[in-house]
């Protein structure tokens, strides 16, 4: 399974990417990204989550992909909802921590 994360927007405009290959990863930190897209019931969230973007305020696009199938949810700081939380802050630390 691999996991894109996508940041764009923002004040800076400044785009994030990051990805990952949970075949690479340690077991517990796969096990951790696995539960975390369980709980937000990712496979069954609607492809665009943005109805009217604000401005300055932050677009994540992520995507997951199995053998068996490829998914996106593109979403904003103010669209998010509450069960995909914690995935998005997952991804946006380790996100945060590769660039440094």
């Amino acid at each position: 399974m691999r996991i894109s994360f996508e940041r764009s927007s923002g004040f800076l405009g400044r785009k994030v990417n990051f990805s990952v290959d949970l075949d690479k990863l340690p077991h517990d930190q796969a096990e951790i990204l696995k539960e975390l897209l369980e709980k937000a019931d990712f496979f069954n969230l609607p492809e665009n989550l943005i109805s009217k973007p604000a401005p300055d305020e932050f677009t994540y696009l992520i995507t997951v992909e199995t053998t068996r199938i490829r998914h996106s949810v593109r979403c904003s700081d103010t669209s998010v909802p509450d069960p995909l939380r914690p995935l998005l802050d997952d991804l946006s630390g380790r996100a945060r921590s590769r660039q440094t």
